[in-house]
């Protein structure tokens, strides 16, 4: 074979180990470890204002502990009380209206009479012709009828009653909302860190009264290099979290429940991991702005169902 005719043979060989060079397999399996993850909060509220008026009490304090539906501030709600007492009242009239059916029984039976009374006067023009004038009788069946019209209005009112009814009842209940509305209450379990408005002050919807945060749940933010590991093979995987404190070093068990499909310009992918925190007399071992390492572990089964984009059902 001459040396030209060697050359496509060389050239064929050194293909694969370019194409190799150019496209490396991820990693998918084993531990991986990141040693510095940010800590940062999950649960972090400023809470708003809903309704507009003079804020009366405030019984938290910076550094207190609230459970989640508990009392953050409360907001004079004497008018939207006495709407709700006003609206009650309208309600109870409307309700005894609508369960009475006096009149319509009333109605229906002063009907029968004056349906009687003129079946026997124009039996008794029968038997005697001209014994009661016709004017009479006419005016015997306009009473009739008028008995009768009398008992579809008894009817119509006892209908209108129980409508009267639910309309005061939606009064008392977009009262109840404002009351409650009133009333600011923490969306989470957490500690509240800020305070922006005090007793007394005038306060519109949308105003931040307080920052809450919650420290229960904490998540660690870290990186992956896309040309080593794939979203897919770290979404839903168990993770352990080291981390340092005065005290020494604790561990956290959580989960893989973000993968960014986006590739940062240092060809990174970012990750976030879920963890529960523990307490430890009056404080939280896990804080906010520290960091820790962590491990996943990608060849251990996913602790959650996720679609085709690596994302948490």
């Amino acid at each position: 074979m001459s040396k030209f005719n060697a050359i496509p043979v060389v050239f064929a060989l050194l293909i694969p180990c370019i194409v190799s060079a150019q496209a490396p397999s991820p990693k998918s399996s084993g531990d991986i470890v990141i040693s510095r993850c940010l800590v940062s909060l999950i649960d972090e509220v400023n809470v708003p204002a809903q309704e507009t008026g003079v804020l009366r009490k405030i019984p938290v304090e910076l550094g207190n502990y609230v459970a989640q539906g508990g009392l953050l501030a409360q907001i004079d709600d004497s008018v939207p009380k006495k709407q709700h007492e006003i609206a009650q009242r309208k309600f109870d009239k409307a309700t005894e209206q609508a369960t009475n059916d006096v009149d319509i029984k009333y109605a229906a039976k002063a009907a029968e009479v004056s349906q009687a009374e003129h079946e026997l006067m124009v039996e008794a023009n029968k038997s005697a012709r001209g014994t009661i004038a016709p004017i009479t009788i006419r005016k015997a069946k306009l009473q009739w009828e008028k008995a009768l019209l009398q008992a579809e209005q008894a009817d119509m009112n006892f209908k209108v009653a129980a409508l009267t009814a639910g309309e005061a009842q939606a009064e008392m209940e977009a009262a109840q909302i404002v009351i409650d509305r009133c009333q600011i209450t923490s969306p989470v379990d957490g500690i509240v860190v800020q305070k922006y408005r005090h007793e007394g002050e005038w306060v519109r919807p949308g105003d931040p009264l307080m920052r809450v945060v919650g420290l229960k749940r904490l998540k660690l933010d870290g990186s992956l290099s896309a040309d080593e590991h794939l979203p897919s093979t770290v979404i839903g995987k168990p993770a352990t979290v080291v981390a340092t404190i005065p005290s020494g070093t604790v561990t956290f068990e959580g989960t893989v429940v973000f993968a960014s499909p986006e590739i940062d310009s240092n060809g990174n992918f970012d990750f976030t991991v879920e963890v529960q925190n523990r307490p430890q007399g009056n404080s939280w071992l896990l804080r906010p702005g520290g960091i820790a390492s962590v491990t996943i572990h990608a060849d251990q089964p996913s602790t959650m169902q996720t679609n085709f984009t690596g994302v948490q059902k």
